[in-house]
């Protein structure tokens, strides 16, 4: 890819009329350094990519500043040519995330953030893995320099289905740490801007293993004591919870409540109620308006013509936008229009980053992004205790990949089951059976027959013994003294052999 401001950029959007297609597209019209650009927009709803093509369009007109951009219905030709992929699909976003909410907690499972982890994460991973897979395997064939920038959850699913079934470079973009460090740094009294974190792990379950003051250089990690009564405990991304997540690892997690819950195996449903840790519905209109289809982004998208000409409050904040992800800095850095851009969170494959989880899984490391691509940082060993924590998580990361790409039942169940919400081994069946039944027209069918249970009697469950087995719970005791007898090496049942003291 060449370097340098004259070159035209081409950008390709896949999910293109959410949250993130949309501060993309903000960002492309305030920040100079941005452009020359070429948008190349899949629309799979062409009634909504019509709609963006207007709001472009009008913003165009107004502000005299040239985007150049193209509405695709073959995602194929948007990826031809592109440098860089937003992928930011979300498939029927947020209704999906209630209905797999919903089906969980038919079977006693409360998830909270409910997108990354918990069963409705492995539904998020069969609804956007195989379209991840597609664009990754479309650009191997017609721009196989190009790079993914994944924002969408389950974002260490979604890198770790094409880190192992292509080879198109990607890295995932989460802002997390940002929420963490804003507000440690207000509740020390201090502007987050002076303040500098290294934080690692896995997305949604990092670490702080260091602060500091970018000016003074003093060690701020001895002050988060005094700053736990002073953090924001609501809203959203709260850290109440957080705090008492710290005091007993030692370790400030992030970020925030929500979205450590779903993934730490010491949460009662009590807990989420006493505490409380707010689930991420508050951050969403309420549950009736979504499920009845009135709350998605494409109704917000179709409104956003008529609503950018008529109110010119609009047009001027679109044109400058308080905040900015960072995914369009990221692809300054990786075109060289800028230098070497330094980041506080990259997920990419574990390459010697965290020498205790295991190579090839996705971690989530500071890192330095320039035109030879992204680099994570190596931030050695985690605490044994904040590694096992990881480590779970990746089984189910990794298994669900595994259940969605090799259309395996046996997967998605242990995925289900390594799950720290999931309290019933024996509900696992039923609970992947009901998001299979609430996702079917969102999924490959081969994908959902593959996954259904096969009969009436599952794979898990208990094994009925043989009628000739005389050892049965139901079984009375043998006669004589149950008791070991350690001069013979016998008891009840067995024969102990040679055991140690």
């Amino acid at each position: 890819m060449a370097e340098g401001s004259d070159r035209t950029m081409n950008v390709a959007v896949i999910g293109s009329s959410g949250w993130y297609a949309f501060d993309l597209y903000r960002r492309i019209f305030s920040d100079e350094r941005m452009r020359p650009v070429s948008l190349r927009i899949w629309a799979r709803d062409p009634e909504s990519g019509e709609a963006v093509a207007s709001i472009l369009d009008y913003v165009r007109q107004r502000s005299g500043v040239r985007v150049d951009f193209e509405l695709h219905a073959d995602r194929k030709e948007a990826l031809r040519g592109a440098d860089h992929v937003l992928f930011a699909a979300c498939v029927d976003y947020p209704r999906t995330r209630v209905q797999d909410t919903e089906a969980c907690e038919r079977h006693g499972v409360y998830p909270l953030e409910a997108e990354t982890m918990t069963p409705g994460g492995l539904a998020n991973t069969f609804r956007h893995v195989p379209i991840a897979l597609g664009v990754a395997r479309e650009l191997e064939e017609v721009s196989p320099e190009a790079t993914i920038i994944p924002v969408s959850n389950p974002l260490v699913r979604i890198c770790d289905a094409i880190s192992r079934h292509s080879s198109i470079r990607f890295v995932g973009h989460c802002d997390g740490i940002i929420h963490t460090r804003v507000d440690l740094a207000t509740a020390m009294g201090l502007d987050p801007d002076d303040v500098e974190v290294i934080a690692a792990g896995i997305n949604h379950l990092t670490f702080i293993l260091k602060m500091w003051h970018r000016h003074t250089g003093e060690d701020l990690l001895p002050r988060i004591d005094a700053a736990l009564p002073h953090i924001r405990q609501n809203g959203p991304f709260g850290f109440r919870f957080s705090n008492a997540v710290y005091r007993l690892l030692g370790y400030y997690p992030s970020p925030g409540d929500n979205h450590i819950a779903d993934q730490l195996p010491f949460v009662s449903r009590e807990m989420q109620h006493s505490t409380p840790i707010p689930k991420l519905d508050m951050a969403f209109p309420p549950v009736e308006l979504i499920k009845d289809g009135l709350a998605q982004n494409r109704l917000g998208v179709l409104g956003g013509p008529e609503r950018i000409r008529s109110d010119p409050a609009v047009l001027e904040r679109f044109l400058n936008p308080p905040r900015t992800e960072e995914s369009g800095d990221w692809m300054l850095a990786l075109s060289g229009r800028t230098g070497p851009h330094q980041v506080e969170a990259i997920n990419v494959p574990n390459d010697g980053h965290i020498t205790n989880l295991p190579p090839g899984s996705i971690v989530e490391v500071p890192g330095t992004l320039d035109a030879h691509g992204p680099r994570g940082f190596a931030v050695g060993e985690l605490p044994a205790t904040l590694a096992s924590l990881c480590q779970r998580m990746l089984v189910c990361h990794e298994k669900a990949v595994e259940a969605c790409v090799h259309r395996s039942r046996e997967a998605a169940l242990q995925s289900i089951a390594f799950e720290p919400t999931v309290r019933d081994l024996y509900d696992c069946e039923a609970l992947l059976d009901d998001l299979l039944d609430v996702n079917a027209r969102y999924l490959d069918p081969e994908l959902v027959a593959a996954l259904r249970r096969p009969g009436p009697r599952g794979r898990v469950g208990l094994v009925e013994p043989a009628p000739t087995n005389t050892m049965t719970p139901e079984a009375p005791m043998p006669e004589g003294v149950p008791e070991q007898d350690v001069l013979v090496g016998a008891a009840w049942g067995s024969n102990l052999g040679n055991l140690a003291d």
